[in-house]
């Protein structure tokens, strides 16, 4: 792959995407994160600078690369050969992306065949359409055997407001997607849990999916069988939101469920939609740098000579992190096994058919 990484925390946009694309030339990809202030102007400029490319951006918490974890920093992507990459968008995401699927089969078509091929998407968050989404782009993508990922949006931490962009225009309530093939080798992907499971196992027996609301786990109030599985009570439930997130069981995968809050009628809001009867775990926090140490191995067993890879680290990792002190020495810590990179931080998680939270995920091409 012939592709360049760069960053700038000039405040003039012009400037910033200047020294950040600093290089390249006629790039088929261009892809681009930052923290909410400035992005639409860097939306605008990046266009005027690279009429002819795909452009996707999305605003985050943070933007990381080899040399660490950057905040209100313009980081950029340029790919200019290796690939063959066709993009579009999906509005209306929170009521209709179906009415748009049409541009993803018309993207897909595109490619004479599908091999080493991965759909890559951006999306709005706060607005709990991530699964809508999902389905809307596997409708095509799963027939093809093109597998899926990315992430939802960031901003600061405080959920006030994310954005996206596709050439130059900056969406709102939309996902915008590109569909990257891989011209020189295979992509491999990794998805990075830190909570482990306790010994507390609920069934969800009464949920509003759209909502992502569970009222009742086992025939009883939710948010009184978490506070009961922490040994606390529910009026001090909050404290241990962040902490001890949900798992998810699908098979023998589990998937991270994000706690937002305990609604009325004692019921319990999610980050990620849990289905009736889905099968719930407690999770805890597991000691994380031994956690990311073995992905790191595994990636480096596994994928011994990557030419770049894209992450996503999910906003409440990266404010944990941050909090440890630990989020530059963790960005600096993955470019010593990646190499090249680059990946954001936001509010979901998605790798294929699920969306989920609190994990991290990352496309490794070879």
């Amino acid at each position: 792959m012939d592709y360049k990484i760069g960053k700038s925390s000039i405040r003039d946009s012009k400037q910033a995407v200047s020294e950040a694309a600093a290089g390249l030339n006629n790039p088929k990809l261009v892809l681009f994160f930052s923290g909410v202030d400035g992005f639409e102007e860097y939306t605008r400029e990046m266009k005027l600078t690279f009429p002819d490319s795909i452009i996707m951006g999305a605003t985050t918490f943070a933007g990381f690369c080899k040399e660490g974890a950057y905040k209100e920093t313009l980081m950029v992507l340029g790919i200019e050969e290796g690939i063959e990459c066709y993009g579009d968008v999906l509005e209306e995401v929170d009521k209709y992306p179906l009415k748009y699927v049409d541009r993803v089969e018309t993207c897909v078509n595109k490619f004479s065949n599908y091999a080493n091929t991965v759909c890559l998407e951006f999306s709005t968050a706060l607005i709990s359409s991530e699964e809508l989404i999902l389905s809307t782009l596997n409708s095509v993508l799963m027939e093809k055997k093109i597998p899926l990922f990315g992430g939802s949006a960031g901003d600061r931490g405080t959920a006030e407001k994310t954005m996206i962009s596709f050439n130059g225009v900056v969406l709102d309530k939309a996902c915008a997607f590109v569909i990257i093939k891989n011209l020189r080798g295979g992509i491999k992907f990794y998805r990075e849990n830190i909570y482990k499971p306790t010994e507390h196992y609920f069934t969800s027996t009464k949920v509003d999916v759209r909502k992502r609301i569970v009222y009742e786990y086992d025939y009883k109030p939710a948010a009184e069988v978490m506070a009961k599985a922490l040994n606390t009570d529910v009026s001090h439930l909050d404290k241990y939101l962040d902490s001890y997130p949900l798992g998810r069981i699908i098979g023998s995968d589990m998937y991270i469920t994000a706690n937002q809050m305990v609604t009325n009628q004692n019921g319990m809001a999610y980050h990620a939609r849990v289905y009736n009867n889905s099968k719930m775990v407690l999770l805890e926090p597991d000691d994380y740098k031994e956690v990311i140490g073995r992905t790191t191995k595994q990636i480096k067993a596994e994928v011994p000579k990557p030419s770049l890879a894209i992450m996503v680290n999910c906003l409440a990792r990266s404010i944990l992190f941050e909090k440890d002190g630990y989020l530059n020495d963790f960005a600096k810590q993955m470019g010593n096994t990646l190499g090249n990179y680059i990946g954001f931080a936001g509010y979901g998680e998605q790798l294929n058919q699920q969306h989920f939270n609190q994990t991290m995920v990352i496309a490794v091409f070879e």
